[in-house]
């Protein structure tokens, strides 16, 4: 008989010694919406700064004969439902925007089911400005002496910027100063009154230890993902209802679906950073400017959400923020294409939803708008 052959004992893995000083790349943070009502019951209850846990609803417990379970979730932070827009924004913004100067990337997004206080914190309403318009501000803030004459940067459609010469940059300038631009008497930019007071932050947050050697232009673009689609929020083609397409035999193409607007491409970059190609990005020089552009997007959605039949709250939205940086040379005149990055924030609002339901054709009203939730992913 065979011994039985044994088996080399696998190396254990050596742990790699954690440095106490790197930081976390990934943040997940909870804030508790307060109710709508004082007679509303509450399903979670914050137990530290760190942890909450969720009770089930009354009904739910006599339903299973008093045979429920409590669970107990871990964040980073929790934010109770005493807790200010500003408070949120120094914790979970500010080090994004104070790493943006710097010339690194961020990502802040929200998530959650529909009314749970996504847009109320990223946007803010009259009077509380969100985590949006304090990261405006906080940036125009810090660069504002060190910003470059409109059109010095250019980016292209490859997800890269370019430097062009004092020239170029000086027709384009002209060319734009030329188009009709309504203005108000007294020659300031008149800002829109649904977003004046959002914007209105009075904190002055800015940024110390701004490299003066640089100048800095900044770049916002605003897309919209509906069922895996990507649309241009800030583009200015027209947006046309969804129509089904129907071909000679008096039926309708991909088997009923429905052909959507034109949507744009996500592509991946030399350096393997995902961008979506033909998007609009337009240069913005002060907080209004930028929320402005945002404002603008945000309307063109509400309104293509209603000639499609749906909310705004059933859609992914992103806006992007990028800051072009580059230093000048020894006589402070040319800026050097050498030493030029361009870092970018985006600012994600993601919409938790279930799994998607089996549609039946009979499911698509005579008026043939989509009424589908979305399941992008």
């Amino acid at each position: 008989m065979k011994a039985a052959r044994m088996k080399t004992p696998r190396r254990p893995v050596p742990k790699k010694p954690s440095n106490p000083c790197v930081k976390d790349p990934v943040g997940v943070y909870c804030r508790v919406r307060p109710l709508s009502r004082p007679d509303q019951e509450c399903c979670i209850e914050v137990i530290d700064e760190t942890t909450v846990q969720i009770h089930p609803p009354e009904g739910y417990r006599v339903f299973r004969n008093g045979e429920y379970r409590e669970t107990q979730y871990s964040f980073k932070e929790v934010f109770g439902t005493l807790v200010v827009q500003k408070q949120l924004f120094d914790v979970v913004a500010k080090p994004l925007v104070e790493d943006l100067i710097r010339g690194k990337n961020g990502l802040l997004f929200t998530y959650g089911v529909t009314g749970s206080g996504k847009t109320h914190t990223m946007t803010g309403s009259p009077g509380d400005g969100g985590l949006l318009p304090r990261c405006l501000d906080m940036i125009f803030n810090s660069i504002g002496p060190f910003q470059a004459k409109r059109f010095v940067f250019k980016l292209d459609d490859k997800n890269g910027v370019d430097v062009q010469c004092e020239v170029d940059a000086l027709l384009e300038r002209q060319k734009r100063d030329a188009m009709p631009i309504p203005k108000t008497p007294s020659g300031k930019r008149q800002i829109d009154p649904e977003f004046a007071d959002m914007i209105n932050v009075q904190d002055h947050c800015k940024v110390e230890d701004v490299d003066e050697d640089n100048v800095y232009s900044v770049f916002v673009s605003y897309i919209e993902i509906y069922n895996n689609y990507i649309y241009d929020l800030l583009e200015e083609a027209p947006f046309e209802p969804i129509k089904p397409k129907w071909n000679n035999c008096n039926t309708p193409v991909r088997n009923g679906d429905f052909i959507p607007p034109q949507s744009k491409i996500l592509r991946e970059d030399q350096n393997h950073n995902m961008y979506v190609t033909g998007c609009t990005e337009v240069e913005v020089k002060s907080t209004e400017e930028a929320f402005e552009v945002f404002w603008r997007g945000q309307k063109k959605r509400r309104i293509a959400n209603t000639q499609l039949n749906r909310e705004s709250s059933r859609s992914h939205s992103v806006f992007i923020i990028k800051l072009a940086q580059a230093p000048l040379d020894a006589d402070g005149d040319n800026v050097l294409q050498e030493e030029l990055k361009c870092p970018a924030v985006m600012f994600c609002c993601l919409l938790m939803t279930s799994n998607p339901p089996v549609w039946k054709p009979e499911a698509f009203s005579s008026s043939y708008s989509d009424t589908s939730v979305n399941y992008s992913n």
